[in-house]
Order: C-alpha cells, then sequence, then structure tokens
C-alpha cells in the first residue's frame, strides 16, 4: 500500500505535467506513466471525452486488444451495468471500483464477465476528469488476478486529480497536433453489424481512419463508441474529433433497417460543420458565460454597440468582457478571434 507521502507527490507530480504545453496524447501518456508508478496496473485506457456529448473521443491505451476495446463499446452503451463514465461524468464522486460498485460481488457487473476476461484483468478502477461541472476526460485501469484489489487510497487519488486533468485535457484541446495526415474531401461510410464488426466500407473511409489513428492501428475508439451509441440510441450518436492533421471530424451513426438479418448500423465520417467545432472549442476554453454571450455576437459580426444594448450592459464592459476572452483564446484581435473559434 503507498504511503499517504507517496500519494501527496504523485499528485503534486501529475499536477506540474498538467501546467506543461503538451498535446493531449502526450499529456495522457505522461500522465498514465506517473500515476501507474503509484497505482500499477496490467493495462489501462485512458480517454478524452466530448463534454457535451460524453462520447469517448480518442484513447491512448495499453493492452487493450481491439476486440477488447469493441466488447468495452458494447458495454459502455448497450449493457445496464456499474460505473459508466457517463455516469461518473454526473456524480459527485468521480472515481470508484467494479469490487465496491457491485457490493463485493463482480461477477454481477457484465463488464467482469464479458469485457475484463478478454485482457486476462479481474480488477478495475474508473475515474472521469470533470472541472466547471464539464467532463473531458476518463480513465480505466485495470489488474489480474494475480495482484491484489484497488484501495479506497486509490481511489482518493484519482478523485483529488480529477479537476486538474479534466483542465489539462480542456487546454489541450487547441494544441493542433503535430503529425499532419489530411483526409479526403468526401465522407466516409462504415458499415458495422450488430455486434460492431467491420463488416464494409468505403475507400474515404479507410483514410478518414488514418486521419484519427496510424495506419494498422486499429479502429478509432470514437468510432466503435458512436456505431454501438447507434444502435441503442439512449444517447446522441455522434461525436466531434480532432484528427491527426488538427482537422475536426464529425462521426456520426443510425442502424439501418430492411434485410433478412438484424439491421447493420452506418457510421458517417466528413469534415465537422464550424458550428459544431465553435461549441466543442467555447467549452474548451473556459469562456464565462457573459463571455460566452459576447463572443457569439462577435462571431455574428456585431459591433460593440449594440451588443451593449442587446445584453444591457455598457460598451465598456463589453471591451472588458472582450479582453478577456483574447486573453483566453491567444488573440489580439477580433478578426483573429473569429477565424480561431470558426477554425479558419
Amino acid at each position: 500500500m503507498s504511503s499517504p507521502m507517496a500519494q501527496r507527490e504523485t499528485v503534486r507530480d501529475i499536477e506540474a505535467v498538467c501546467r506543461l504545453d503538451l498535446g493531449s496524447r502526450e499529456l495522457r501518456r505522461r500522465i498514465a506513466e506517473r500515476l501507474t508508478r503509484l497505482v500499477p496496473a496490467d493495462s489501462y485506457c485512458f480517454g478524452t471525452i466530448d463534454p457535451t456529448t460524453l462520447l469517448i473521443t480518442d484513447d491512448v491505451s495499453v493492452g487493450l486488444t481491439a476486440s477488447a476495446a469493441a466488447a468495452a463499446a458494447h458495454n459502455e452503451y448497450l449493457v445496464d451495468d456499474v460505473l459508466k463514465f457517463a455516469v461518473l461524468a454526473r456524480s459527485e464522486v468521480s472515481a470508484g471500483t467494479l469490487s465496491a460498485a457491485t457490493g463485493g460481488d463482480p461477477e454481477s457487473s457484465h463488464r467482469y464477465r464479458a469485457v475484463l476476461p478478454m485482457i486476462d484483468a479481474r480488477h478495475e478502477l474508473r475515474a472521469s476528469f470533470v472541472v466547471d461541472r464539464r467532463c473531458w476526460g476518463a480513465i480505466a485501469l485495470f489488474r489480474g488476478g494475480g495482484r491484489p484489489g484497488f484501495t479506497p487510497a486509490d481511489v482518493d487519488v484519482l478523485r483529488r486529480l480529477s479537476a486538474p486533468v479534466a483542465a489539462a485535457l480542456r487546454r489541450a484541446l487547441h494544441r493542433v497536433p503535430g503529425d499532419a495526415a489530411p483526409g479526403p474531401a468526401e465522407a466516409g461510410v462504415l458499415l458495422f453489424d450488430q455486434d460492431l464488426r467491420l463488416l464494409a466500407e468505403n475507400s474515404a473511409a479507410k483514410l478518414w481512419r488514418e486521419e484519427l489513428v496510424a495506419s494498422g492501428a486499429g479502429l478509432p475508439i470514437a468510432v466503435l463508441d458512436v456505431a454501438a451509441r447507434g444502435r441503442g440510441a439512449a444517447l446522441p450518436a455522434y461525436g466531434r474529433i480532432r484528427g491527426r492533421s488538427g482537422r475536426w471530424l464529425s462521426v456520426q451513426a443510425s442502424p439501418l433497417s430492411g434485410g433478412p438479418d438484424r439491421a447493420p448500423v452506418a457510421v458517417t465520417m466528413h469534415p465537422a460543420p464550424a458550428a459544431d467545432v465553435a461549441e466543442v472549442l467555447l467549452l474548451a476554453y473556459g469562456l464565462t458565460p457573459r463571455e460566452r454571450d459576447v463572443l457569439a455576437r462577435v462571431v455574428a459580426g456585431l459591433p460593440s454597440r449594440i451588443i451593449a444594448e442587446e445584453l444591457h450592459i455598457t460598451a465598456a464592459t463589453v471591451q472588458d468582457h472582450l479582453k478577456g476572452v483574447f486573453a483566453k483564446t491567444g488573440v489580439r484581435s477580433r478578426r483573429e478571434l473569429v477565424a480561431t473559434i470558426l477554425d479558419l
């Protein structure tokens, strides 16, 4: 069992990593590397989350096979189970173990029976990373049967890291990835069966997949998750994802009808509309509600006088809010601001 001093040092070290100017994937790798020194794990999956749809949009993982990822997506969106990431994201308690969540009876969990054996795991610790009531990421840590289970102290470390890690993931959203791999102009289309096995795809889909993951790395987790949601339709079956080139993509899914077999699920990938990109960027910059009000009107092309009249504030107050927006978005003029928000 780790000492309280080791726990405090790990939290401080990870908070220091969170203050670095890192891209999202490198940030998650470094956090996981430091975290798993204190909380050892045989495998893990550390994902980013769209704060609006609560869709997992990208993962950095160790020991998670492609078949296990598909099974995990099926469990996350189509099966009643404990410790779902969407529930943790909205809960006062941001982390927990599978053992505690099942009252010491992990066999009652579908994920324990169907997913964990695929990676030789017996213990699971999950956490969401939330700041300002928005979830920006989540992690699942796994241990095999040869190790002891995760402890309440392990859970406490993840809870203490929730806000600083979420804030760092939020900031990293603006950092353009370094390895450019531009996708095609046309939409990619993929067809999945009810078990989330890929049946067919067009040539554009193959290129779009390489925009999200390195060639040969398998299906992006966001595609699997959207496909699973498309089957269940309990949550919005779409996501906004930033690709390796920095381009924003929209991923959407819907079940098809007709034919003798169970209906397959179609997933499309294409460049995201400017409005979708603007929405997630506004959340990611951590603007106040009034700053968002002012920014929306700046993007619409309104002058400060009209903005002041509509919001019932003075023109000087509008300028004060704009200064705050400029500082948070790293721009110096209205023109730069609009170009940044609309990804022009």
